[in-house]
């Protein structure tokens, strides 16, 4: 003869016996190990796509920097009243705002991996310019900003024009 106990279960208000077993509560190990697997191959194909839109979003800050930096120096002659002198180094990837005459330096921008951007192209053509206290340049200038495979150009006119030349 069986016996069975009856007791109330504290969550209903029904009878239930100890007969009646609940299926184990969480998660098996097969389970978890799919789950596992899902979550390492959603993260094997993020991985490349965010180091090329990292890439990009450096590239394109510095691209910006450089607008705001020649324009900033096509309006450091006026306020100098004096000629300034922007003199790129592609092999440091740095570029320098100092005054023709005395040589005094009033801006180093230093792009390579040192800093934020890490660049491995900054080169302009040609490589020196001169603006007069009039805002007028030299020459024009075309200045390619690399990191990888992703490039942009920034084009300065010699009326003092800045841009940014778009994809």
């Amino acid at each position: 003869m069986t016996t069975i106990f009856l007791r109330r279960s504290p969550n209903t208000a029904r009878l239930t016996s100890d007969t009646q077993r609940r299926p184990p509560a969480g998660f098996s190990m097969l389970e978890m190990l799919l789950v596992m697997i899902v979550i390492g191959l959603l993260v094997a194909i993020s991985i490349p796509k965010m180091a090329r839109v990292m890439r990009h979003e450096r590239v394109n800050r510095a691209a910006q920097v450089v607008v705001a930096d020649l324009q900033n120096g096509f309006a450091m002659a006026g306020r100098q009243r004096a000629p300034v002198r922007l003199t790129f180094t592609a092999a440091t990837k740095t570029y320098v705002f100092s005054d023709r005459a005395t040589g005094t330096v009033f801006q180093t921008r230093i792009m390579d991996n040192r800093s934020e951007y890490a660049l491995t192209t900054l080169s302009a053509s040609p490589s020196t310019i001169d603006v007069l206290p009039n805002g007028i340049g030299s020459v024009s200038l075309f200045v390619t900003i690399a990191q990888g495979d992703y490039s942009r150009t920034v084009t300065a006119s010699s009326a003092g024009f800045v841009r940014l030349v778009p994809l």
